[in-house]
């Protein structure tokens, strides 16, 4: 897929499970057999429980991962503080690890990944996103050129995602948007009716709305959503009895 062809599926894709297809279709392509994408700052010195926007690392990379080096990621800060791409193998000449952060990397490549480039995604000023491609073997192959056409990748996706929670968001109403509030609050449908001064028969039909309009299947998922899209313009919790 050139870079055309690409641009082209990423804007016509509709939801987030077409747009993710694309992505992995177009890594894949570039020799890359896991990404991942989180928005920016993640990890123990971000908001808890903060999911991948994407991720195909196997479950036990990911788990040692987010157990040990998350938000402390030296690849990653390099990225983000250059604005740029970085290759690992090139990178690693220059790093100074710490004990525990070349252990972890050795943990990685235990789970089959030898070399990553890294880069950021940029949205919109202040939306800002950190993506990784990671490799079988190294890649002493790869050269600038390529690592730009690496963040070209992820940026273009990052952009489709960002459009596409946008306007998921906008189709809220303000009650649907009181009620997805309550639910991150952890507030039950009785709770939320007596707070909004309606039914439960009436809550029970905004709740199946927010999941359609959000694209879930559980409160526990509309409260991911919440945490990873970063709804603006939320509007206050209203008061019980109000």
């Amino acid at each position: 897929m050139d870079l055309s062809q690409y641009i082209d599926a990423v804007t016509s894709s509709r939801t987030k499970a077409a747009l993710d297809e694309v992505l992995i279709d177009a890594i894949s392509s570039l020799g890359g057999t896991a990404l991942s994408g989180h928005t920016f700052p993640f990890g123990s010195r971000a908001r808890s429980a903060k999911e991948p926007i994407i991720s195909t690392w196997p479950p036990e990379a990911q788990k040692v991962y987010r157990a040990h080096m998350a938000g402390e990621d030296p690849i990653m800060f390099a990225a983000m503080s250059m604005g740029a791409p970085v290759h690992f193998l090139e990178l690693r000449k220059t790093l100074s690890l710490s004990k525990k952060e070349a252990e972890v990397i050795s943990m990685i490549k235990e789970t089959g990944f030898q070399d990553v480039v890294g880069t950021p995604a940029y949205a919109k000023p202040g939306v800002y996103a950190y993506f990784a491609a990671a490799f079988p073997e190294p890649r002493p192959d790869l050269k600038w050129a390529d690592l730009r056409r690496f963040k070209f990748i992820f940026s273009e996706y990052f952009y489709q995602y960002c459009e596409l929670t946008r306007v998921k968001q906008a189709a809220l109403s303000r009650r649907e948007r009181e009620v997805l509030l309550a639910i991150v609050n952890d507030k039950s449908n009785t709770e939320i009716a007596d707070m909004l001064g309606v039914s439960e028969h009436t809550v029970g039909t905004y709740v199946r709305r927010c999941f359609t309009k959000l694209d879930v299947n559980s409160r526990t998922q509309a409260v991911l959503r919440y945490l990873n899209d970063g709804f603006e313009d939320m509007p206050s919790l209203p008061e019980t009895g109000a």
